[in-house]
């Protein structure tokens, strides 16, 4: 029985497979154009730069103990006479214009007004040792200034927004502190509610005092009757009823002075809206 037990052959591969694997060899060899690497280098150590100044920028502007300085402002110079907190919440401003450059400060409610007192951020170019340098935002709590939820510039914190006829006015909250504007915004809604009652019973007593008036005006305006008692002159009723006793003699056609007991006088035609003296027949002072 024959058998061979030579060497087994390879079969040679393509020579356009071999092609195509060299070229890819020599693609990944190939090296970045020096233009390329340089204005990648150029790009990195600007963002870096850029960073680093974004850190020192919000380092040198977050003034230290903002609360702190607020609220020593706020007791000390801010608040008037009599005049004391309810509610107070940390919040900041962040201008669309510049960002990154946040007043912080509180939100405060009194028994007289809502108002924001903001520390602004330090100038990059002063010194650490210049005064603080506050904003005052003071809001009237009436029916047309009113609070609501909302999130501040680009949607990243929550915020409460106040809405008052001049404008709307964003003050962000961190996130620890929402507990506090959540109370704040529950006072200011209880008040406002308080304000509308006040109002509507304002306007029932408004209202009642109009009806009054107009049913005044309507019993002025009808004919008032006299009846002559004993002792009473023609001269004497026209003095109480605020006339003239020509005038009495002309209303009730009398041809002269003589007035009987029992007799009715018109002592103030209809339509007459002149005010009279002794109307229900009191004698007049």
């Amino acid at each position: 029985m024959d058998s061979s037990f030579g060497p087994t052959e390879v079969p040679a591969q393509a020579p356009a497979v071999v092609r195509r694997k060299k070229l890819r060899l020599k693609r990944r060899r190939r090296r970045m154009r020096p233009a390329l690497r340089y204005t990648v280098m150029g790009a990195g150590v600007v963002i870096a730069g850029l960073i680093a100044q974004f850190a020192v920028h919000t380092y040198r502007t977050e003034p230290r103990n903002t609360n702190a300085i607020a609220e020593r402002e706020l007791r000390l110079n801010t608040l008037g006479d009599g005049e004391r907190v309810i509610r107070m919440v940390a919040v900041f401003q962040r201008p669309w214009i510049d960002y990154f450059r946040a007043t912080r400060g509180l939100l405060v409610l009194t028994n007289r007004r809502l108002l924001f007192l903001g520390l602004e951020p330090r100038d990059l170019l002063g010194t650490g040792d210049s005064p603080p340098t506050f904003t005052e935002h003071d809001y009237p709590v009436d029916t047309l200034v009113r609070l609501r939820p909302g999130r501040t510039f680009f949607g990243i914190a929550k915020a409460v927004v106040v809405d008052t006829p001049e404008g709307e006015y964003r003050f962000g909250v961190p996130q620890k502190t929402w507990g506090k504007a959540s109370l704040l915004l529950h006072s200011i809604e209880a008040r406002h509610e308080r304000l509308f009652a006040i109002g509507a019973r304002e306007a029932k007593r408004r209202e009642a005092l109009d009806a009054q008036r107009k049913i005044a005006q309507r019993e002025a305006m009808k004919a008032k009757y006299y009846t002559v008692k004993r002792g009473d002159a023609l001269s004497t009723i026209a003095a109480r009823w605020n006339t003239t006793p020509d005038r009495l003699r002309s209303w009730n056609n009398l041809p002269g002075n003589k007035i009987r007991i029992g007799q009715s006088l018109l002592v103030k035609p209809k339509g007459n809206e002149s005010v009279v003296a002794g109307e229900i027949g009191v004698p007049k002072n």
